[in-house]
């Protein structure tokens, strides 16, 4: 639901604004409160615009310091909540109806934490809320406007940080920092920079205890007795790659071209990393298989559309294949009955058959994949042609005025 800045109940939930010309006291000598709802405008505040990171530490230092009587933990959880929604802009949506419930607060308690942060300047408004229809009259359709607001920090903080400011204003920049501000900027740095266990530390490293020698165990008289074998560290075997699947780096690289070739034509291979199914396609690659052979073999198989591992159904189905032509060829014996060896005629009729087909269907040859500015050029060919598509509609082929409209103000400006 749209929020409204300007409904009357944010002027219930503001403090009451003193007479003209009067601000109303801080418990902080060096920090005047901005009451004036004229002065909390992105285009007449003070406040220069900011990043998250600086939002919270502004509004943490106004409420440590005690700038605002009424600001306190809950106007430092409103803060953060409004910060994990800044935009790259820092501006964010106040959106009241779900915030004070999220937030586990009543909306009174929301809007005037809210003016608390206002009043401290760390907030302005950069659009009113309004229930002024924006749609277009007779379409049907409602849409008020939200209350934008833009994270904002005060001079009071940069005076305090020593930061030096160029500008003044909501478009004042941070160009430096003064001899002091450097120094506590250094400081800053460092402890957050510091492991959280290191903080915490208070002992040195010379304070460490090391593990007591295992004790060796004694043997009738003898006191040369070494420690046990199990208690000696055993040195770790590096993994061995099994024989298939071993491969020059030169090797290597050629599988990663063809299973870069592969994944993309056959479906259900493409939810794999490249370098895991250029292992799983070693064996494949090594029996002297091409991209193309290999993609024919991969596309009938009856494998589920998206597999949880494509490699392991790879590796799998290689290590079946492995497994029955051993065993098959071990059986082989002089007892065996063998067919009869084909006769002339029929290997005559066999190679015309492989002739015909070879003229019909040449053999694929694996086709190099286009360098990236030519993808990069059809993108924005297409992206062009969708865009004068979209502003040749006329009046009929449009479902909404609201959509005419566009189109007309995009023709209009086309021509300038």
């Amino acid at each position: 639901m749209m929020q409204h800045a300007h409904a009357p109940v944010h002027a219930a939930a503001a403090p009451p604004c003193p007479p003209r010309g009067q601000n109303r006291i801080s418990p902080n000598s060096r920090f005047t409160p901005v009451c004036a709802h004229a002065d909390q405008e992105i285009g007449t505040t003070a406040s220069r615009r900011t990043r998250r990171g600086d939002f919270l530490r502004a509004a943490t230092w106004a409420i440590t310091q005690r700038l605002h009587p009424k600001a306190g933990d809950t106007t430092l959880r409103v803060a953060r909540d409004l910060a994990t929604r800044l935009n790259a802009d820092g501006h964010v949506a106040y959106c009241r109806d779900t915030m004070w419930r999220r937030l586990g607060i009543s909306r009174r308690t929301l809007e005037r934490h809210i003016a608390v942060l206002r009043e401290l300047g760390l907030l302005v408004w950069t659009v009113h809320g309004s229930r002024t229809n924006t749609r277009p009259a007779g379409s049907g359709e409602w849409a008020g406007t939200a209350t934008i607001y833009a994270a904002v920090v005060p001079p009071a903080w940069d005076d305090a940080l020593g930061h030096r400011v160029s500008g003044h204003g909501y478009h004042a920049r941070h160009i430096g920092f003064t001899d002091h501000g450097r120094q506590m900027a250094i400081a800053d740095a460092r402890r957050r920079a510091r492991p959280a266990h290191r903080r915490d530390r208070r002992d040195t490293p010379s304070c460490k205890t090391n593990p007591p020698p295992p004790k060796a165990e004694m043997k009738g008289k003898k006191n040369n007795t070494s420690a046990t074998r199990g208690s000696r560290p055993q040195p770790r075997r590096r993994h061995e790659v099994p024989e298939p699947y071993r491969a020059t780096p030169g090797q290597a690289a050629h599988a990663v071209s063809v299973a870069a070739w592969v994944r993309p034509r056959v479906p259900w291979t493409q939810g794999e990393s490249l370098r895991r199914l250029a292992f799983a396609l070693r064996p494949w690659i090594t029996s002297g298989l091409s991209a193309a052979d290999i993609t024919a073999d991969l596309s009938v198989w009856r494998v589920p559309r998206r597999p949880a591992s494509p490699a392991s159904v790879i590796m799998a189905r290689w290590n079946e294949t492995a497994t029955q032509d051993g065993p098959a060829a071990l059986d082989i014996g002089e007892d065996t009955p063998c067919g009869v060896p084909p006769n002339a005629a029929f290997l005559a009729a066999m190679d015309a058959v492989r002739a015909r087909l070879t003229s019909l269907s040449p053999p694929v040859v694996a086709e190099p994949d286009p360098p990236g500015f030519v993808i990069r050029d059809r993108i924005l060919a297409s992206f062009a042609e969708a865009d004068r598509a979209r502003r040749a509609r006329t009046a009929e082929q449009c479902s909404t005025f609201a959509e005419w409209e566009a189109v007309c103000d995009a023709r209009e400006r086309a021509l300038e």
